[in-house]
């Protein structure tokens, strides 16, 4: 007999925080220790202090909707601390995302925010002509099929918070975020990997995030743009940015 959608979502939260998250935290720490006994350096050198998840959000329930990963996408573990970044946010604030892409990540802030919270998602158009140079090899995730898919094509169980979804469209460089500013409980960044879109994004989120609320960025320690960009805010403008142990997710809280 297979589960409902609700208990497999339950139970893939579970084991995503109790369960991968920490086989990653080790895993990655051997990879560390055996990679410094070799002199083998890889990727990219991180300088932001760590923190484990519980230091920086509440150990509330989650649900993973499509915990399925597709190349492009968070893993399961960064899915659970963003599901656990989104289950914190207050009522009355609503929820930004800087890049859709296929729309999994969308789905599970949605899915874990309080009932008739809204969630606001950019995307880049293919047709458009970006502000900045895009990363080398991040085309194909503006050339895609379709943007946020896994909303849109959201299955019956998972139609409620997909209706708490609005799809915007533009470039983060110019797009008019004037109407969220000071709204937005948590801000999630993961648009261009470019140096200058981070910089640019970064200067966005900082608009818009509430009092109290929370920004978060991906592909620290992956990408060399977000690396470099976000290892530069931190040491001019001292904001207290830490990076999430086991994951490439960055946070900030205002």
């Amino acid at each position: 007999m297979s589960l409902s959608a609700p208990i497999a979502g339950r139970l893939s939260g579970l084991y995503a925080r109790a369960v991968y998250l920490p086989a990653t935290i080790f895993s990655q720490a051997w990879r560390r220790r055996s990679r410094r006994l070799r002199g083998v350096t890889r990727g990219q050198e991180t300088r932001l202090p760590v923190a484990g998840w519980r230091e920086v959000f509440p150990a509330k329930p989650i649900v993973l909707a499509q915990p399925k990963k597709n190349q492009g996408d968070v893993n399961l573990a960064e899915l659970s601390v963003l599901a656990s970044a989104a289950a914190s946010v207050s009522s009355g604030q609503e929820i930004v995302e800087i890049g859709t892409f296929d729309g999994r990540t969308t789905l599970n802030l949605a899915a874990n925010s309080a009932p008739h919270l809204a969630v606001f998602t950019l995307d880049l158009p293919p047709d458009a002509q970006p502000k900045y140079a895009l990363a080398p090899g991040e085309r194909a995730f503006v050339e895609k099929p379709r943007s946020g898919r896994h909303f849109v094509e959201a299955p019956p169980e998972w139609a409620e918070p997909a209706k708490r979804i609005t799809q915007l469209f533009g470039d983060s460089a110019t797009f008019d975020f004037s109407a969220h500013h000071g709204r937005a409980g948590l801000v999630f960044v993961d648009g261009s990997h470019a140096h200058d879109y981070v910089i640019a994004d970064t200067e966005t989120a900082l608009k818009l995030v509430a009092p109290k609320g929370v920004i978060v960025w991906h592909d620290y320690g992956v990408w060399e743009g977000v690396t470099r960009a976000l290892d530069e805010i931190e040491a001019s403008r001292r904001l207290g940015l830490r990076h999430i142990r086991g994951t490439s997710l960055v946070v900030w809280k205002s």
